[in-house]
């Protein structure tokens, strides 16, 4: 194997060469940060490696520019799920929100393909599930959809990614919320003469 002087080792091992040429010189130094050591194992590895190290360091931009490359190959549905995971936070860090609810409902549509690879060895339903956690912020954080994101919690429920005590405590919170919002703004109400 060839290697170019201006381009990292670590990216020409996983045969990412061509797309690396093809950045901006912007991109190039936003990535170079997280490419010397990344997982070089297979090409899955190595942007999972580095948006996840990018996500870590805040830097959501370099996190975003390797999952708008990982949409355009072709993948497995549990490398998919694996990278969008990485893209969604970076997404939603970035206040895209309705790209990040996109990626959200695309691994959602995965999940009943890849559900025993998302609950592991033991079963149990991950804390940290990016497509799960991000869209009920976005559809109440942002959309102010409580009944929505109410539905959706029940969804969640019946695909095995929110356990019956997650579901219950979580509805409850939601509906606290929303009571908390409409006496805020009840309270807050400031009357004209």
């Amino acid at each position: 194997m060839i290697f170019r002087k201006d381009i990292p080792k670590e990216i020409s091992a996983v045969k990412l060469s061509k797309w690396y040429d093809a950045l901006e010189d912007r991109e190039k130094v936003r990535l170079s940060r997280y490419v010397e050591g990344a997982n070089t194992s297979s090409k899955v590895a190595f942007l999972k490696d580095m948006m996840s190290r990018a996500n870590a360091e805040g830097n959501h931009s370099a996190a975003i520019t390797l999952g708008e490359f990982a949409e355009t190959q072709k993948l497995t549905a549990s490398e998919r799920f694996q990278l969008t995971e990485e893209y969604i936070l970076a997404l939603f860090e970035k206040e895209d929100y309705p790209k990040a609810k996109e990626m959200c409902l695309a691994n959602l549509e995965l999940v009943p393909e890849i559900l025993p690879n998302i609950l592991g060895k033991d079963g149990q339903i991950p804390e940290n599930i990016c497509c799960r956690n991000r869209l009920i912020d976005i559809m109440v954080g942002v959309e102010k959809d409580y009944d929505g994101a109410v539905e959706m919690l029940g969804r969640f429920n019946n695909m095995g990614i929110l356990s019956d005590e997650d579901l219950a405590f979580r509805k409850q919170s939601l509906n606290v919320r929303r009571l908390q919002i409409t006496f805020d703004s009840i309270y807050s109400y400031k009357f004209t003469e």
